[in-house]
């Protein structure tokens, strides 16, 4: 009963969050958002389907978010070109604003892309510009300023690419098939609680 009535306020937080942030255009199915997260955008936000969103997470930029991402804790899309430092005559404190519809920036569509399967790390900063390839990881801590491979793992500030997640080709074929003829359902009573069946053999789910 308390479980259940947990659950039934983790998704009240994550509708809230969405609705008040504004920029969220498009959202998919099992979507979590943690305490204190902020999602802003001078245009739009989409999110896929099963994507975890952690604790005093900062999204403040336009981006697209694909499907089962996992964005760990205290992580923040930043946008690159805020603030128009170069501009003459402008204190920095009033300098032209990416969000500004009295002096619209050239920057303003920029946007962070974040492919399907995708983890990043706790205390990341991920910048505008940015595309993070499917099924990348991105480690705690790094600073992402330039575009991450599929399937690589990188660390570091500037990120860089130090392993790679699978073995190779073959791995990762056998891998998105069975993402593709699996089955995968999200419940905020808990991981234990979650449909996870990887589509094995053709695409019968794994029975565990």
């Amino acid at each position: 009963m308390i479980d259940a009535l947990l659950a039934g306020l983790k998704r009240l937080r994550t509708a809230l969050t969405v609705l008040r942030s504004r920029a969220v255009v498009y959202r998919g199915r099992g979507l979590h958002i943690g305490r204190n997260a902020m999602l802003w955008a001078p245009d739009r936000i989409t999110i896929g389907d099963n994507v975890y969103i952690g604790k005093d997470v900062h999204v403040e930029c336009n981006c697209e978010i694909g499907d089962h991402v996992l964005i760990a804790n205290r992580v923040a899309f930043l946008g690159r070109h805020d603030h128009d430092f170069r501009a003459v005559g402008f204190p920095v404190r009033f300098a032209p604003w990416i969000g500004s519809a009295r002096r619209p920036s050239p920057w303003r569509h920029e946007r962070v892309v974040v492919e399907p399967d995708v983890w990043i790390g706790f205390g990341a900063i991920v910048l505008t510009g940015v595309r993070i390839g499917r099924g990348a990881i991105v480690a705690a801590g790094s600073v992402v300023t330039r575009d991450v491979a599929p399937y690589s793992i990188v660390a570091g500030t500037p990120a860089r690419a130090v392993d790679e997640r699978f073995a190779g080709a073959a791995d990762i074929a056998a891998h998105e098939a069975a993402i593709a003829n699996g089955t995968f359902v999200f419940s905020e009573r808990g991981y234990d609680r979650c449909t996870i069946a990887p589509g094995l053999d053709g695409g019968r789910p794994d029975p565990r």
